[in-house]
């Protein structure tokens, strides 16, 4: 057993408080949970109380971090799991939180997919957009269904950006196989890249 000695609400967070147990700081809770839970000073805690009463507060902690990471800008779980372990919480920390997020709907790494593809298409080949969905943790299957709902004109992106890198070039064979090289390096199929080239090609020799 332990009693607690001191409930102070902490300086750069007033929505939350400092609970110390015979004189020494244990563990830190909302003010809300507090409140819930009754706790006053004089009051002697279990063990088990203890225990329970730090996770929650880790929780609470870990929850208010989460939902702010992500009101900025959107996130996959991956992300957002990733940004919690650097902030020091434990495997059962971050993996309620992030099932509270997207319990709420702030996580949604489907959603996530379409987003970064509508947002990517026009300077992106669908296998460098797959390539960078799969590093920031969305699954393949996400990635289709996404590409599927998402109209992507990759044949006229593919030309748009080919001749944005051959623009000002000489007109020889070799700048037409360094933009060849470009597109695929931008994750357009080889198909896509060759019909953008022959479309430049066709280009020249009407000039």
């Amino acid at each position: 057993m332990a009693k607690i000695t001191s409930i102070s609400v902490q300086e750069k967070d007033k929505t939350r408080c400092n609970v110390f147990l015979d004189g020494e700081f244990a563990f830190a809770l909302s003010v809300e949970s507090v409140y819930k839970l009754h706790l006053k000073k004089g009051q002697e805690l279990t063990e088990k109380q203890i225990k329970e009463f730090a996770l929650e507060g880790e929780k609470s902690k870990a929850l208010s971090k989460g939902i702010n990471y992500v009101s900025k800008t959107l996130k996959t779980n991956k992300q957002v799991k990733t940004y919690l372990y650097s902030k020091g919480f434990s495997d059962n920390v971050v993996f309620y939180v992030s099932d509270k997020l997207k319990e709420y709907g702030y996580i949604n790494d489907f959603n996530y997919a379409k987003r970064y593809i509508e947002s990517n298409a026009s300077t992106k080949g669908k296998h460098l957009l797959t390539a960078k969905l799969i590093e920031k943790g969305v699954s393949k299957d996400n990635i289709e269904k996404a590409f599927l709902e998402v109209e992507i004109p990759s044949t006229d992106n593919a030309l748009i950006l080919a001749k944005k890198h051959f623009k000002n070039k000489e007109k020889t064979f070799e700048n037409l196989s360094k933009t060849y090289k470009y597109l695929i390096g931008r994750g357009f199929t080889y198909s896509e890249a060759e019909s953008a080239i022959n479309a430049i090609k066709e280009g020249l020799e009407e000039d």
